[in-house]
Order: C-alpha cells, then sequence, then structure tokens
C-alpha cells in the first residue's frame, strides 16, 4: 500500500521507518523518522516490528519502500509506502 507524504505529514505519532542506508540518512530525513536500512529490516523484520502497529516506510525514491512493504504486508505486518520517497517529501 502507498501513502502521499502530503497525507500524514501533519499528523502526531507516526512510526515512520527511514529505510535507507545509515550515511543518507543522517544527511537529512523526516521529522520523527527511526533509521533501520532495507537489509536489516528485510531480514528480521520480528526485531523491530510489531504486528498489531502501522509502519510508514520512506527511501529515497518510493521504489524500495514499496516493494518491502509489500513484502512486510504479506507476512502479516501494516505498512505503507510513502509516495516518491526523501527526495520528493523533504
Amino acid at each position: 500500500m502507498e501513502i502521499d507524504y502530503k497525507d500524514i505529514k501533519y499528523l502526531d505519532n507516526l512510526n515512520i521507518i527511514d529505510i535507507r542506508e545509515r550515511y543518507l540518512y543522517e544527511r537529512g530525513h523526516l521529522k520523527n523518522s527511526i533509521n533501520i536500512p532495507l537489509r536489516v529490516l528485510r531480514t528480521i523484520p520480528d526485531k523491530y516490528l510489531s504486528y498489531n502497529k502501522t509502519y510508514y516506510l520512506i527511501c529515497e525514491t518510493g521504489f524500495n519502500s514499496k516493494r518491502l512493504s509489500l513484502l512486510l504486508n504479506n507476512k502479516g505486518y501494516n505498512t505503507y509506502s510513502i509516495k516518491c520517497g526523501y527526495e520528493k517529501s523533504s
């Protein structure tokens, strides 16, 4: 599932996960987001995610977060990919 950043940017207490590599996250990221790189979240989602919460995934362009969101949703998690990624949301 995908969502446009403009639809969530004024909401509080969202679980936003930036799946880019750490060095990209440190260059700039969405307020209140946490960094869990794609390779880590894909491999061990149960370490970071709960089945009863909703998560919003963001990457640089929206491509990787969309793919990961589909994978995680197929495993029973509730995730959304933020369309167009960080480059359009910042």
